[in-house]
């Protein structure tokens, strides 16, 4: 979306109303209403919501008019990914579906008087897009063709094969914060708070998506450790190795990060969210793809797999290896197959399996009435 400084700035318009006489009073009522605006309907009476991109480009899935996309048999359909004013939207490469597309923007834009920046959008295809109907749909919505949506959110949304390069702007933008950094001025707690607080932090974002490439993470760490023994341009001798800074302080170290061992653990946390929120649109979503007849913890790798889901299933290991089931009622937990028992060594069960006993559950170890463990039946096991 054009945002207000793309066409007038707030800061003009007090300038411009102050020039003109206005009370400062009236001058910041009508600054008050132009910076807090927002918009709704009223249908007989009723406000309904406010008005938005999201309602128009609902309306028109429903109907039928757009389609949404989808990566896999099974998979919810994904017409548009709203974050901001960073918008994706999905549809189909065909005239019909464009020109309810525009439809759907110039309606929004008549209605909320906001407008839609197509200097900074682009379209991007899929590879068995015909050239014909690129330019059509191009030339429909008045924006340029793309090879790739570039980055959204900060992170590239294609990661081809040189993985280096994809990343290397990350690695070039610590290097430069760190290198605008006076060193002359900072003690060594000046450069430990800098350290963790800046450059290691700018770090989270990506490896909460991505498995960065080790060389990435080695050239970062040897930037922050050149940085913490060095003495203004002059280049200090290290007397510690980085791994033994990394070590928590209550145990001798100095509690940076080995930022690896910290990207596994923050696509441990994804991972996590796969299993507690299987309901999420982005579970529902991978599952599909990828482990659409088992369950997270059995999930594979799997063929032609995207960089994010190699990423996640990096952690998978980690995660499935501490993870325990925790037995309610013991209908949802199979006896053979999750980890269930409280064992801190080997949660599952090794005892090879009857075919009869395929599928059972761990309820059916349970007095139903009690709801407790039925000692008869655990003891004749």
């Amino acid at each position: 979306m054009a945002k207000a400084y793309d066409r007038m700035e707030w800061s003009f318009l007090r300038c411009m109303l102050e020039s003109l006489g206005f009370a400062t009073g009236w001058v910041n009522l009508i600054m008050l209403c132009v910076t807090t605006v927002s918009y709704n309907f009223l249908i007989n009476g009723l406000v309904v919501g406010r008005l938005s991109l999201l309602v128009v480009y609902a309306r028109a899935q429903l109907s039928g008019s757009i389609h949404g996309c989808r990566v896999a048999r099974g998979a919810p359909p994904i017409s548009h990914l709203f974050f901001a004013h960073d918008s994706l939207l999905f549809f189909k490469a065909n005239a019909q579906e464009v020109e309810a597309v525009k439809q759907c923007l110039d309606l929004y834009e008549g209605m909320s008087s906001q407008a839609v920046n197509y200097h900074k959008s682009s379209v991007c295809f899929s590879r068995n897009t015909p050239q014909d109907m690129r330019d059509v749909v191009a030339g429909v919505l008045g924006v340029p063709q793309s090879s790739n949506f570039g980055k959204y959110l900060g992170l590239p949304a294609f990661v081809g094969r040189n993985k280096r390069a994809a990343f290397s702007y990350i690695e070039d933008k610590i290097k430069q914060r760190i290198c605008s950094w006076n060193k002359r001025l900072l003690s060594q707690a000046g450069k430990e708070i800098l350290l963790k607080s800046v450059a290691q932090a700018m770090l989270t974002f990506s490896m909460t998506v991505f498995l960065l490439p080790e060389s990435v993470c080695l050239s970062v760490q040897r930037t922050m450790n050149k940085y913490w023994w060095g003495s203004g341009t002059e280049r200090g001798l290290h007397w510690k190795a980085w791994d033994r800074l990394c070590v928590p302080k209550k145990f001798g170290g100095l509690g940076f990060k080995d930022l690896r061992a910290f990207n596994l653990a923050m696509l441990g946390k994804q991972a996590w969210r796969f299993l507690t929120m299987p309901n999420s649109l982005v579970a529902k979503v991978y599952k599909a793809r990828y482990y659409p007849k088992s369950s997270f913890i059995d999930a594979s790798v799997g063929n032609c797999p995207s960089f994010c889901w190699r990423s996640i299933m990096a952690a998978h290991s980690i995660l499935c290896g501490g993870v325990r089931r925790r037995i309610g009622n013991g209908k949802s937990t199979f006896i053979w197959g999750h980890p269930w028992l409280p064992d801190t060594g080997d949660p599952m069960i090794n005892t090879p399996m009857p075919p009869q006993l395929n599928g059972a559950l761990v309820s059916g170890l349970m007095d139903e009435d009690s709801n407790t463990w039925d000692h008869s039946i655990l003891i004749f096991a």
